[in-house]
């Protein structure tokens, strides 16, 4: 069952809710209305709470290691089937999925803005349903996108089923080129001031609220604190249930914190990850140890410990199991605390396994 989530957003262009699995309206100073469902991470990797200004410095993701449009599109697609029946209207077609798929790429060329940043961001927003019900704070956020008081909309005055390929062509061109009264997604990647991929991460900030806090920590100021670092997993990998960030302490951190959750295959089964904010940073990149455990030793593990394996970037239990020779029993009992689901293993850590 999909959680309902609807978030009060502000100013120029959409924002988002925080996870939750109740209606959820957060203060925010400029305003309008957002819907938000959240996802999780599919094929064990690491869902990750981004910390800081959205810089590769502070460990948020560079372009390059984003998932790819196709394949992000494909494993989408399963929220997208269900993502209007919490609205109480059709669920979405294949051929309405397909049209969503086709509009970005449109939108992409004429604007070039990255289509993966396009999806992450009408994901975020609406989470593909067509027919998203118009949303309301300051002024009228309709649409797949949310955006600022755009045209097209399938739920407003009446739900248009099927909805019409060009309308749900406007409504994402609507997000990514901004309207008369508002911004999209080309004008605030132009007025973001980071550095290289660190825009995408501004501009998403400013899109949920309208500006950035003048600390430059994407976790601070008003609407969603959660949003950028919502978006930076959904552009690496996270695809269904619910968000490990908390928005009462994202904008203490300066820097990432993760853990890794299992693969779940099909990504049909949610699980839940940890908060992230109790977990230690993670590496940019962990060193490539293999089971020779030379990383920093998990606080939980064994005294007497004869054998290590140190936490690699896309490792999960049943992957540790797999490389380190070892089962879930013998890992869960040498490493005091670490969850049953895996859900808290820590980057670049090495955990007792003999």
């Amino acid at each position: 069952m999909l959680p309902k989530v609807l978030a009060a957003g502000s100013a120029i262009t959409l924002v988002s809710g925080a996870p939750t699995s109740s209606i959820y309206f957060p203060s925010h100073s400029h305003g309008h209305n957002k819907i938000h469902n959240v996802q999780k991470r599919t094929s064990g990797s690491y869902l990750t709470t981004f910390g800081g200004d959205g810089s590769s410095l502070a460990g948020w993701p560079g372009s390059s290691s984003w998932i790819p449009f196709d394949s992000a599109f494909e494993q989408s697609r399963g929220m997208m089937r269900q993502s209007c029946s919490q609205f109480g209207v059709p669920n979405n077609s294949d051929g309405e999925t397909n049209d969503i798929k086709d509009a970005i790429n449109i939108v992409s060329s004429e604007t070039g803005v990255d289509k993966r940043f396009i999806l992450a961001i009408m994901m975020q927003e609406s989470n593909g349903c067509v027919r998203a019900p118009t949303t309301s704070y300051s002024h009228r956020n309709p649409g797949l996108m949310q955006d600022h008081d755009g045209a097209a909309t399938c739920n407003e005055n009446g739900v248009q089923n099927p909805c019409p390929k060009n309308t749900i062509i406007q409504m994402i061109r609507d997000g990514t080129a901004g309207t008369p009264a508002g911004d999209g997604l080309k004008q605030l990647l132009g007025r973001a001031t980071g550095s290289g991929d660190q825009k995408f991460y501004q501009a998403a900030r400013m899109y949920n609220s309208g500006s950035l806090d003048p600390s430059g920590n994407l976790g601070l100021g008003v609407a969603t604190h959660c949003y950028a670092s919502d978006v930076a997993n959904r552009l690496t990998g996270w695809f269904a249930g619910p968000s490990g960030c908390d928005p009462n302490s994202v904008g203490q951190l300066t820097g990432t914190v993760g853990g890794v959750i299992p693969s779940t295959g099909s990504g049909d089964t949610a699980v839940t990850p940890g908060t992230g904010t109790q977990q230690p940073p993670a590496t940019e990149s962990p060193p490539e140890t293999g089971n020779s455990g030379s990383g920093e030793r998990y606080p939980g593990a064994s005294q007497s410990c004869r054998r290590w394996y140190t936490v690699q970037s896309g490792d999960w239990c049943e992957k540790v199991e797999q490389k380190a020779h070892t089962t879930l029993e013998k890992l869960l009992g040498l490493n005091s605390g670490l969850q049953g689901d895996c859900s808290n293993l820590w980057l670049g850590y090495s955990y007792c396994v003999e």
